[in-house]
């Protein structure tokens, strides 16, 4: 066993982003909040271990009891469109390994596994994106959209959005204990 020390990164530290973050929200110390735009955290919102919030090429806003899973990155990847902000409006779930570039994901959507949301696309209230499917960059769903199977729509009437929305202020409340939140570190 070597007890020599680390070598050190020969790469310069990320670039820290000017934060604001609601005393209630709840970020994991191994989350990766980088670039050089604003990023706002609204109440009650969770940021998994190993979620990427990325403001390098725009401003990301993430709205009250939105749930970020781990390996998700939200946030525009690359330079592109002139839209310059990402916002996540209230009650949103983005989960495993998704990514959304979205200039707008509406209230009580749900991004699932691996799913992808392009550039500049807007998504309208309580949409569904299931898993590994993809929204185009600039495409607009109304309201209720779920894309499933290989990139079918169709209208979501079966009414349950308020349990979605008591479901998701829930979970929140239960990883509230369970991730251990650091938002120090990013201050």
């Amino acid at each position: 066993m070597s007890t020599a020390s680390k070598r050190p990164s020969a790469l310069p530290a990320a670039p820290k982003p000017p934060i604001t973050l609601s005393p209630k929200a709840v970020i994991s110390d191994s989350a990766s909040l980088t670039g050089t735009f604003a990023i706002k955290i609204g109440d009650n919102s969770v940021i998994h271990p190993r979620a990427k919030l990325n403001s390098a090429f725009g401003s990301v806003a993430i709205g009250k009891q939105c749930i970020v899973c781990e390996r998700s990155c939200i946030g525009f990847q690359s330079i592109g469109l002139d839209e310059s902000s990402v916002t996540i409006e209230n009650g949103v779930t983005i989960e495993v390994g998704a990514v959304v570039e979205a200039a707008r994901v509406g209230e009580g959507s749900v991004i699932e596994v691996y799913a992808k949301v392009g550039k500049g696309a807007v998504l309208g209230k309580y949409c569904k994106i299931k898993p590994t499917c993809s929204v185009a960059d600039g495409e607009v769903l109304p309201d209720y959209m779920v894309v499933y199977g290989e990139n079918q729509r169709r209208i979501d009437q079966s009414g349950t959005q308020e349990t979605q929305m008591r479901s998701v202020a829930l979970h929140t409340d239960i990883l509230r204990k369970w991730i251990p939140s650091n938002p120090g570190k990013f201050q």
